[in-house]
């Protein structure tokens, strides 16, 4: 296995600039996933990483050496795609060995009929169904290496993908997108078992979604792709508790942060809705910025509260309540987490009064960076009421 390092790449195609220098540093054994809104230019990454395309500038190396001009086949990385790419008239053993043939055959080792007689086939063929009978053992469709791809579902099919990839012992697998295919069901199991495969064979995983639960629960980190640059990289958790820009808390996150319009008065004090908060960020600069509140942030409040509103849609999710509340200071739709008890209290139609945990409270300024170095004025006080 290998670490991979990726140093101010850029693809265009025509006058369109897809990815606008992109860099970064994947370890040895590390799991990340690039994740972002289709059209961001990850899965462009991924394929320029593997070598089935070209930058138009920058640098891949791998296991520290530059991979410029080498072809894919050369790379020594196995790539998982989302049609799982499966060779219909072969069984599922046959699949999993194509690769192994590829690399330890000759071209006359390989003939189905002329192949079995010349030197040294019968012993590589031995050779290659322990490797294809250890990868299936591994991701448990050893039953299954007689079927063929047709007779699979869509769960298997993708284990035979993994074990196509995982038989050949790559530098780093290379994941686009595998789950998209499956239903709900499938992708839940499919995600945990490629979380397994993972911790067993700590391997290097580049992985390509745009479903921030798979990245949100696989990945050592997340690397947040929008307009063809990363926008952050960092631990799931550091990425939702602590995004460095607007895009990467809208986009991460389910049910979506709430945002709403603040100013920032003289002294950096921060003002709701034309009501100041006990909120001051040092050194700001006065003009609009905007305030972020995750849905667990929010609190159901007496009337002083700072946000009021009414309830307009409510979804019960059995373990808690996601309760959106249309404000009635402004146009502005806020989603709270509320639990099953207070489901009685959040009735279609209800008036409610909402206070908010100031320490959960993020400040992006008006180009949608985030304002770090916030300060209560009341240090006492863990929400605004």
């Amino acid at each position: 296995m290998a670490g991979l390092s990726i140093d101010q790449v850029t693809k265009r195609f025509g006058e369109t600039e897809v990815l606008k220098g992109v860099s970064l540093d994947i370890a040895d054994g590390e799991f990340v996933s690039l994740v972002g809104p289709s059209g961001c230019g990850k899965s462009t990454l991924l394929r320029i990483i593997a070598g089935l395309e070209e930058q138009s500038a920058g640098e891949i190396s791998i296991a520290g050496q530059s991979v410029a001009g080498q072809r894919a086949a050369d790379r020594n990385l196995s790539m998982v795609f989302q049609s799982y790419a499966l060779y219909p008239h072969l069984s599922v053993g046959e699949n999993i060995a194509v690769p192994l043939k590829m690399r330890r055959m000759s071209g006359m080792q390989r003939l189905p009929l002329i192949g079995r007689v010349m030197p040294g086939a019968r012993a590589m063929a031995q050779d290659i169904g322990r490797d294809v009978d250890h990868a299936a053992r591994m991701l448990e469709i050893g039953h299954l290496l007689d079927r063929k791809p047709g007779q699979l579902s869509g769960g298997q099919r993708q284990r035979v993908a993994l074990g196509r990839a995982l038989v050949r012992e790559p530098a780093a697998f290379l994941l686009d997108e595998p789950l998209s295919n499956l239903d709900a069901k499938l992708r839940v199991q499919t995600r945990a078992e490629i979380a397994q495969l993972h911790r067993r064979l700590q391997a290097t995983f580049i992985y390509v979604t745009h479903d921030q639960v798979e990245a949100m629960t696989m990945s050592d980190r997340i690397a947040v792709m929008m307009g063809g640059r990363i926008l952050q990289c960092a631990a799931p958790e550091v990425v939702y508790e602590d995004p460095d820009h607007i895009e990467v808390a809208e986009f991460i996150g389910s049910p979506k942060i709430n945002i709403l319009p603040v100013e920032i008065s003289e002294g950096g004090r921060l003002n709701l809705m034309d009501r100041p908060l006990d909120i001051v960020i040092p050194k700001a600069a006065r003009g609009v910025a905007s305030l972020g509140l995750r849905p667990e942030a929010l609190r159901l409040g007496g009337e002083d509260a700072p946000l009021h509103g009414q309830v307009v849609h409510t979804e019960n999710l059995g373990s808690e309540v996601f309760v959106q509340v249309a404000l009635t200071a402004s146009q502005d739709r806020v989603t709270l987490r509320a639990t099953p008890d207070q489901r009685a209290a959040l009735a279609l139609g209800t008036s409610v009064a909402l206070n908010f945990n100031t320490g959960k409270a993020l400040v992006f300024d008006a180009d949608g960076a985030r304002l770090r170095g916030l300060r209560q004025l009341n240090a006492a006080a863990s929400e605004v009421a």
